[in-house]
């Protein structure tokens, strides 16, 4: 049987220095996961807007179908980052949660939708996106992120008062503000501290 003994100081040391490294490079997101959803519902929107706008298409919200294979996508992307973490921060928990209840945010008001209208439903969807990427800011303490998620608010109440429509094309600024700007400045951020 093998007895613990204390950390000699220089031990210690480094162990706090491995938890700022891993740490540091929790919070070093590399933006992937924001530029995926972000050009996805931005596309998906805007063809709906498209489809809907200027043509008798019968289903224009067909381009919303390329969701759940960026879930997909998505959850590869994150498992697969997953595994190679070593440590897993406070934030990276965090986050996990964050973005798990996000998730069932989401699906719950397209489960709903029938009930209450598209009309309302994405308007909601704005605020969640806004409150998703401003905690993951905070978080990260990556201020384009705040500054993104805090601008869905108007947005958001802007979308409650404007024809459905309209509310695609502010969902498309939505995701504009707060997660594909962001996206890109997280990947240069990224870059320019691992080169």
């Amino acid at each position: 049987m093998e007895t613990e003994h204390p950390m000699t100081e220089k031990e210690s040391l480094l162990v706090i220095q491995q938890m700022i490294t891993a740490t540091k490079k929790g919070i070093n997101e590399d933006g992937y996961l924001y530029l995926l959803w972000g050009w996805l519902v931005l596309f998906a929107t805007l063809g709906h807007y498209v489809l809907m706008t200027f043509t008798d298409f019968k289903y224009p919200f067909i381009t919303w179908m390329s969701m759940p294979v960026a879930g997909v996508i998505a959850g590869i992307y994150f498992s697969s980052r997953t595994k190679k973490r070593r440590v897993k921060t406070y934030v990276d928990e965090f986050m996990t949660y964050l973005w798990g209840g996000f998730l069932v945010s989401i699906m719950l008001m397209l489960l709903v939708m029938p009930k209450v209208g598209m009309d309302k439903v994405y308007p909601v969807l704005i605020l969640f996106y806004g409150i998703g990427t401003f905690a993951s800011g905070g978080a990260l303490r990556f201020r384009p992120l705040i500054i993104g998620g805090a601008l869905n608010w108007p947005i958001a109440l802007a979308a409650f008062f404007a024809p459905f429509q309209q509310q695609l094309l502010l969902l498309g600024l939505a995701v504009i503000c707060s997660y594909i700007v962001p996206g890109y400045l997280l990947r240069a951020n990224f870059k320019r501290q691992n080169v």
